[in-house]
């Protein structure tokens, strides 16, 4: 267990390459797993750092495989926070994110996309779009608490190895 007002931070740089999400969604499920979140909540957060780091790839980077993602996570004892960075190439994020209409996206009244913020802002507690420029690129920032019974938990959970 994290000791109180202690924080462990965790920075991990891939290749805007689709495929290299993978690595990055590992990398913060070890971390979720020590800090004793649930397997469902594991599988949330996964999902949710999945489709933050392939947005950051095809929209922030533009697929540029000689551009980096970087992948910041912050946790302690109430939460696990996550910030994905991307150069920015694809021009600012959106403004807000909106409920996706699938039923005018088959009928073609609606464009295609917008579901990958939405899942997000479903799975996570806090999810939004840092202020960035051309300098400093995007930042897409996301929280999720910890529940009483995963604080408790976390001791079981510290130093185990348990393959997916």
């Amino acid at each position: 267990m994290i000791p109180s007002h202690t924080s462990r931070v965790v920075e991990l740089k891939i290749p805007s390459e689709l495929g290299y999400e993978k690595i990055a969604r590992e990398a913060i499920a070890t971390v979720a797993r020590r800090l004793g979140f649930t397997d469902e909540r594991i599988a949330d957060i996964k999902l949710a750092v999945s489709e933050a780091c392939t947005n950051a790839i095809c929209y922030g980077s533009k697929e540029d495989a000689q551009a980096t993602i970087a992948v910041i996570l912050t946790a302690d004892e109430e939460k696990l926070a996550i910030t994905i960075k991307d150069p920015g190439y694809g021009g600012a994020p959106p403004a807000e994110v909106v409920e996706p209409n699938i039923h005018e996206m088959i009928q073609g009244k609606a464009r295609y996309g917008g579901m990958g913020l939405y899942i997000i802002q479903e799975l996570m507690d806090k999810a939004e779009f840092l202020p960035g420029d051309e300098e400093t690129g995007n930042q897409f920032h996301m929280v999720i608490y910890r529940t009483p019974d995963e604080k408790t938990g976390a001791d079981n959970h510290q130093g185990e190895d348990t393959h997916e």
